[in-house]
């Protein structure tokens, strides 16, 4: 009779710990292959080393389980690795950018409703690595057995982990000089790429956990009293000037009515005082020609989805090329990558401050008074106010956190908006049904997100991409990129039409309409998930090659109708985080530049551009990396360069500080309780 041969079932002994272990280390390197063109030895050495002890220490914890248990739970330990290690891949590839484990949740949801079908056409794309990663689970699961563990193994182990942490250390001191990144310079994301996801998430555990200390701030700058904002502007007499000439007008600061240095006096906790005495070392801004010229007067701000400064052309656009040519003119506006995608973008644009907590930092808005933003600026003062989003109401959480912003509703597909259910959906469309709803209800104070220019750019992934695919295919351009084209079309038609209804109804010249982006369009990058074989960002901005500075590079549109005789040029560097001053000097609220990080850009404060890894740029030059780069014909010293490290150090301290302490709302206390007791 035939008998079926007996597979080989002979298992080796090997702990699970083990297991554990390498798959932190074995994941860690396949990770940084994947993600890296250049592989350096020092600091891959440094990135071996810490996976080495993170494995070791997720090891030794194993070690004390239950022999009855230790198989399952040790490969239960090793795929979540795994997965952990495949997710953050997968978040790299989409969006350029590694997220910490509070954004991967706060998104969680908008993925599982959005992008569910996104998600597994890309689990199905990375088989091939998925069943690179999972081999040694498998392989252990089907020829090994758990092996008890000695004592004398559990000591050497300890001893191991100590000494891969230490020596790690010192190569991060020595062979890749990015120590900094493990304290006063910590960002996710270079810290995964520097020294590896394992201390990525090490970092982010530790600051969530441990004590928040007083914010240090790195220069010690001579505290300025300026004038009270209530003071009349200073003239010199009138007997003193010459007929002919006007009398010279000093112009005030824009302040609040608060001694900043006698509230850190009387403050109950350091780190608040300590905020206070920053805040006072600082100068604030003069107002100036524009203060007030919107005063009373309508405001939309718009952050459009993958917005570019290429997209803008005479005869594609015009007009958003009127706007851009007739508004004020920025001549160098950057909008940081801030990470997390467009909500950090949002973030950056409306409140003004550096989103130092990724995915979640608009997630924090409802539990603090974020009183500085336009929205509840103009709020208090009685405007009309609503948002608007032509997408899901619940994506981001928007419907729990716009109303905090300062409108009084939020508006969005499935929460009042009734448009059709296209991906994306259509920017025109969300125009023509929304103006007439506020159009007759001045002063109005109206905000929206669009997203018509979301990748994928092609007639799959996107419908507005086919939709006004015929009107691109002049360009001489790869199909993707026309694609990009194809879709941001419909941002240009919903412009057309918003400034078409302003006009018809006589207020063009008394409403600021203010556009910027979110981030650079990320989904043109060479990537699995969008398709992408090559860099087409590259061919959109016509380089071979390009830095964080350039891939940054935007536009950002003022426009009124006010402006378009006025030729009002802005040519110092700009970036998202000045939005918010100069928005609320040209609207004359009253506001304190200090507690903001950006600056009005008609005022006399210095220009900077600040990226969330501490590198910067000036109207002297760039800093990257430790690398200060002059332009052209400028000579700086050393202490200009430390002194604009500080600084920026000190602008993204005192943003995540806001957070942190729920500072404005200690501002907003010590001014009531100022005016009650007085």
């Amino acid at each position: 009779m035939f008998k079926i041969p007996k597979l080989n079932t002979k298992t080796y002994p090997l702990p699970g710990w083990l297991l554990v272990a390498f798959m932190v280390v074995f994941c860690e390197l396949i990770l940084h292959s994947w993600i890296s063109d250049t592989l350096q030895a020092g600091r891959m050495a440094v990135i071996a080393g810490f996976a080495l002890g993170c494995g070791g220490l997720l090891g030794l914890i194993l070690s004390h389980l239950p022999h009855k248990t230790h198989k399952a739970v040790s490969i239960g330990a090793a795929v979540l690795v795994m997965v952990l290690y495949m997710a953050q891949f997968i978040l790299s590839e989409t969006y350029q950018t590694f997220m910490t484990p509070q954004t991967m949740v706060a998104g969680a949801g908008g993925i599982a409703q959005d992008y569910l079908m996104l998600t597994l056409k890309m689990i199905g794309r990375n088989m091939g690595r998925i069943l690179l990663l999972a081999a040694p689970i498998i392989a252990y699961g089907l020829f090994c057995r758990p092996q008890p563990v000695l004592w004398r193994t559990r000591a050497l182990l300890a001893y191991s982990i100590v000494l891969c942490y230490t020596l790690s250390l010192l190569g991060t001191h020595n062979l890749t000089k990015d120590a900094d990144l493990l304290s006063s310079t910590y960002n996710f994301d270079s810290v995964v790429r520097s020294h590896g996801l394992n201390m990525g998430l090490t970092m982010e555990a530790l600051n969530g956990v441990l004590p928040q200390e007083a914010p240090e701030f790195a220069l010690e700058i001579p505290a300025v009293t300026p004038p009270a904002p209530t003071q009349a502007p200073s003239q010199t007499p009138s007997e003193e000037i010459p007929e002919e000439t006007e009398p010279a007008v000093e112009y005030g600061y824009n302040v609040l009515p608060m001694d900043f240095g006698e509230a850190a006096k009387t403050a109950s906790q350091t780190n608040v005082a300590n905020l206070h005495n920053y805040v006072n070392s600082l100068a604030p801004s003069r107002q100036n020609e524009f203060t007030g010229m919107f005063k009373g007067k309508n405001l939309i701000l718009i952050t459009a989805e993958a917005f570019s400064a290429e997209l803008i052309d005479p005869e594609l656009t015009p007009t958003l090329y009127r706007m851009a040519t007739k508004g004020i003119q920025f001549k160098e506006y950057y909008q940081p990558a801030w990470g997390a995608s467009t909500t950090t973008g949002e973030f950056s644009n409306l409140i003004g401050l550096v989103p130092t907590r990724g995915g979640s930092s608009m997630n924090e808005t409802y539990q603090q008074d974020l009183f500085l933003t336009m929205g509840n600026q103009l709020q208090d003062l009685g405007y009309h106010s609503t948002a608007y989003h032509n997408h899901l109401h619940d994506f981001y959480h928007r419907n729990n956190t716009h109303t905090y912003l300062g409108y009084d509703k939020f508006i969005a597909r499935y929460a009042g908006l009734d448009i059709k259910g296209t991906w994306p959906e259509s920017d025109l469309e969300m125009i023509d049904v929304t103006v007439p709803d506020f159009i007759d209800k001045q002063p109005f104070s109206i905000y929206y997100m669009t997203v018509s220019g979301h990748c994928e750019y092609n007639f799959k992934g996107n419908d507005m991409t086919e939709k006004n695919w015929d009107l691109v295919q002049h360009l001489e351009h790869s199909d993707i990129v026309k694609g990009y084209y194809a879709a941001n079309l419909e941002f240009e038609f919903a412009m057309a039409s918003l400034l078409r209804q302003l006009e018809e109804a006589g207020i063009a010249d008394d409403t600021l309409v203010v556009i910027a982006t979110d981030h650079y369009p990320y989904g043109l990058e060479r990537s699995k998930t969008w398709k992408n074989t090559k860099d087409h960002l590259a061919e959109l901005y016509g380089v071979k090659d390009y830095d964080q500075f350039m891939r940054d590079h935007n536009a950002l549109i003022m426009w009124s109708g006010a402006f378009e005789d006025m030729n009002i040029v802005v040519d110092t560097p700009v970036y998202s985080l000045d939005i918010l001053p100069t928005v609320s000097n040209l609207f004359g609220v009253e506001y304190d530049s200090r507690l903001l990080v950006g600056r009005d850009v008609f005022s006399d404060q210095e220009p900077l551009v600040l990226w969330p890894d501490y590198n910067w740029l000036t109207e002297k030059g760039t800093y990257c990396d430790g690398v200060f780069t002059p332009r052209e014909g400028v000579q700086v010293d050393e202490d200009y360069v430390a002194r604009i490290k500080s600084v920026v150090k000190n602008k993204i301290t005192f943003s995540k500080s806001v957070a942190d302490i729920d500072y404005y709302d200690h501002v907003l206390k010590y001014l009531k309780k100022q005016q009650s007791d007085s």
